[in-house]
């Protein structure tokens, strides 16, 4: 199956990837364009995604696969798994875990989404490694050699360009596709066996995304009266200096436009999913704590480029 997507919408962005399922949270004001390339085949996966805003992604891979990637365009601070990436970083995603990624401010990353049982199988019987351990010691950030990322590199993106434009078919393309996957798995093995990890650095993000998540929890269980700052510090027992400090290292802007845009983000939502029973846009905005209008109107219009009307309207056109 090949996917190619253009979008310019941040939640038509999230649903544009085959397989995963995401919830974007777009962080820098600005119309918002996007772009997804996927290739699958028996369980594998190649993909590209671009965007042009900074966005907090929370997501899941495909169930029992693991994902080794890299960015090619980072502009801007970026993490990925709770570690800061930038252009030489190594990106993985263990089996069954959540993905917790903030995309710099224009970005574009390309991965592999491998069966878990396929790769710790070529490990195992090809390159003679145990999977499993070697990803206990290893980051979702790592950095190796020029060397080593190139070749991954090379295939990930050798092998969308080629097979975006047919996928096999005939026999001589089974053959390549099998070529193929063979240089893919060496080239991730490689990859996960020269990983160099810094845990102190993880361990901190690691505290600073727990915050973010908690705060993210408690605005989406009080969707029409947010907790405030004042609030939120209390029940994670954490001073206000630290909640922002969390906030500012992780995703680049302060607990109280995190918290707007969550609410805004679930406005935009609500008024694309279902127009129809929309009577007015004000009993959406007040549903998620939005009751001075113009303000609302303003600062949805600073995110996501048009005003909710402008939204409203076209979710009803089509």
């Amino acid at each position: 199956m090949v996917v190619r997507r253009t979008t310019s919408d941040v939640l038509e962005q999230a649903d544009a990837l085959p397989f995963w399922s995401q919830d974007y949270t777009q962080l820098c004001k600005g119309e918002f364009t996007g772009a997804v390339t996927s290739v699958s085949r028996q369980g594998l996966q190649l993909f590209r995604e671009a965007m042009n805003r900074s966005v907090d992604e929370v997501a899941s891979a495909p169930p029992d696969s693991y994902v080794i990637g890299f960015p090619t365009v980072v502009e801007g601070e970026a993490s990925w798994g709770l570690l800061p990436i930038n252009a030489q970083s190594v990106l993985t995603l263990d089996k069954n875990s959540e993905l917790l990624f903030r995309t710099s401010r224009r970005s574009e990353i390309a991965a592999a989404v491998i069966p878990a049982e396929c790769l710790e199988c070529y490990a195992e019987r090809v390159e003679c490694m145990n999977l499993r351990k070697l990803l206990e010691s290893l980051k979702p950030a790592e950095s190796v050699s020029a060397e080593i990322s190139a070749r991954l590199k090379s295939a990930v993106l050798g092998g969308l360009q080629r097979f975006a434009e047919h996928l096999p078919g005939d026999d001589g393309n089974d053959q390549a596709w099998r070529h193929f996957e063979d240089e893919l798995l060496a080239s991730c093995v490689q990859v996960l066996a020269r990983g160099r990890s810094d845990g102190s650095k993880h361990h901190e993000h690691r505290i600073h995304r727990y915050i973010v998540n908690r705060v993210r929890e408690a605005t989406l269980a009080n969707p029409g009266y947010p907790p405030t700052i004042g609030e939120l510090c209390e029940q994670l027992r954490v001073s206000r200096r630290t909640l922002n400090h969390a906030f500012i290292r992780v995703l680049g802007i302060t607990p109280v436009t995190y918290m707007r845009n969550i609410r805004l983000h679930r406005v935009r939502a609500q008024l694309q999913s279902a127009p129809e029973q929309i009577v007015t846009i004000a009993n959406v905005a007040a549903k998620w704590g939005f009751w001075h209008m113009s303000l609302f109107s303003r600062y949805y219009r600073e995110l996501f480029g048009e005003l909710p009307m402008g939204t409203l309207s076209r979710a009803r056109r089509t």
